[in-house]
């Protein structure tokens, strides 16, 4: 797949306070977004995240290194062609209704009448503000403006969305929305980067993923490879084993607990076999209630420093 974006050994620095003092937000980061995947984009406050679509949107300039989108300079117009940006800050006009905001950025796109009428009634319903039409932005909630805000964006079918915490104030039924439209823009051949510190919404969403931290680069690489570094192993519920079974099972380096419910837990670690553990069990008819995956958990994997940079 082509690498619709990239960063290449970028830094930003930025002068703060009465001295001047020289603050690195950004520090030689290197990393790219693959063309119709769904990239997910995170770190910690601060990790320097915003500040890196600020700089490819033409917002800020990189104080070295290159940013480009389709292999032209983020600084030109031609970059930001079929692209949208959704700002973790909406701005809108407080006093204009909802359908006069829409109407307002249709207008900037220099649409006919026919396009704005249905391009305002298509994002709607999208974002599920179908009826709220004539609500006065001055009265809505954050979660309705995230909403307005994502419908925005979505104005004229861009193909490259760049997204700014865009689920930032949702509530979960919101959130879930937002989740299922990353998930059908992207079957649809959409290229969607966004930023969270929700880790939850990489696993749920993304294709790939890149990490920051301190405004460097931790990870960048395809979400299932970085869940794969986390494997802990496999953990089977059964009904009470015997005491001789248990003997067997712990003799091959199998881990067994019980549980309050009078159920055991067996553990068999990474680099085991859990399918002889379960025959093992069958042959003292002791079957598996269920089969569970452990990882360990996503924020050590993204923050913790066992996690290596990649490419």
């Amino acid at each position: 797949m082509d690498k619709i974006v990239s960063f290449e050994s970028v830094s930003k620095v930025y002068r703060r306070g009465f001295k001047g003092t020289m603050v690195n937000a950004v520090t030689d980061f290197s990393a790219s977004v693959t063309a119709e995947k769904i990239t997910g984009f995170v770190g910690p406050n601060g990790a320097g995240k915003t500040t890196s679509i600020k700089m490819l949107m033409g917002l800020v300039k990189p104080t070295s290194g290159a940013v480009t989108i389709r292999g032209i300079d983020s600084s030109s117009p031609r970059a930001r062609q079929d692209v949208s940006y959704v700002s973790e800050q909406p701005y809108f006009y407080r006093h204009l209704s909802v359908k006069e905001a829409l109407r307002f950025s249709c207008d900037l796109l220099k649409f006919d009448k026919a396009k704005t009428r249905n391009e305002i009634e298509r994002v709607l319903e999208i974002v599920a503000l179908t009826g709220k039409e004539n609500t006065r932005i001055h009265s809505m909630s954050k979660g309705m403006m995230q909403r307005l805000n994502m419908a925005n964006g979505l104005l004229g079918d861009p193909h490259l969305l760049l997204l700014d915490e865009p689920m930032s104030g949702l509530d979960p039924p919101a959130r879930r929305l937002f989740r299922n439209l990353f998930i059908r823009l992207g079957k649809e051949g959409k290229t969607i980067f966004f930023s969270t510190h929700v880790l939850e919404d990489i696993e749920m969403v993304c294709d790939e993923v890149i990490v920051m931290n301190q405004g460097r680069l931790r990870y960048c690489g395809e979400v299932s490879v970085l869940l794969e570094k986390g494997y802990l192993g496999t953990e089977l519920i059964t009904p009470t084993i015997p005491p001789e079974v248990v003997e067997k099972l712990t003799a091959r380096g199998w881990t067994v607990s019980h549980n309050q419910d009078h159920t055991c837990r067996v553990f068999v670690p990474q680099g085991d076999d859990a399918t002889e553990c379960q025959r093992t069990l069958a042959q003292h008819a002791v079957f598996s209630i269920s089969i569970t995956r452990r990882t360990m958990p996503l924020e050590t994997l993204l923050y913790g420093s066992s996690t290596e940079t990649s490419s």
